[in-house]
């Protein structure tokens, strides 16, 4: 989905990048072709049965990450205007041991990504798919933090929901310009 001049998918790549965040993984259905011409330097991957559901993508992506990977986030592109300052605070937090998933919580409300330890992927492959990752998250502990980040609640599932989040990008624009931060052109 357009944003300016750029899309929901290039803006949660440079968000993650501007992280520190070092392999991008994104998986593609139908419209790979498209997808590869509007980023580079990601690992991509198509799903070839992608009404199997977003978990047999989050499955796709897991398996193609480098070995060396502590933890991975799972991020639906729905929901695209994650603030880089967020992904960093959860890579951060998640040094404390004593979770295996780390979730994103702003007005009491839990969003999206979860961090997860790598240590999960095995289970991840195992799981029967029901309920999703969410089914998945529900046999482990996890851990939420707070975050100062209406984008890990905003989704665009619907027209309307698309039109709100164009809206509030183009406050986020709006506040940046002057700033060295790239939101993207509005």
């Amino acid at each position: 989905m357009p944003f300016g001049e750029t899309t929901a998918l290039e803006l949660l790549v440079s968000a993650y990048r501007q992280a520190g965040v070092g392999q991008v993984v994104v998986v593609t259905g139908r419209n790979h072709r498209a997808v590869a011409q509007r980023v580079s330097d990601v690992t991509l991957i198509c799903n070839p049965a992608p009404e199997n559901g977003m978990f047999s993508s989050a499955r796709l992506g897991a398996v193609r990450l480098d070995p060396e990977v502590g933890a991975f986030f799972v991020q639906p592109v729905d929901i695209p205007l994650v603030k880089p300052e967020t992904l960093q605070a959860l890579l951060n937090h998640l040094q404390q041991p004593d979770s295996c998933c780390l979730i994103p919580c702003c007005d009491g409300k839990r969003g999206h990504p979860p961090l997860l330890r790598a240590a999960l992927i095995d289970s991840m492959l195992a799981y029967d798919g029901n309920g999703g990752l969410r089914g998945l998250l529900s046999r482990f502990s996890s851990q939420e933090l707070q975050v100062d980040d209406q984008g890990v609640l905003l989704g665009m599932n619907t027209p309307q929901q698309y039109q709100a989040l164009l809206q509030y990008w183009h406050g986020l624009v709006l506040a940046a310009k002057g700033g060295d931060d790239e939101l993207g052109r509005a």
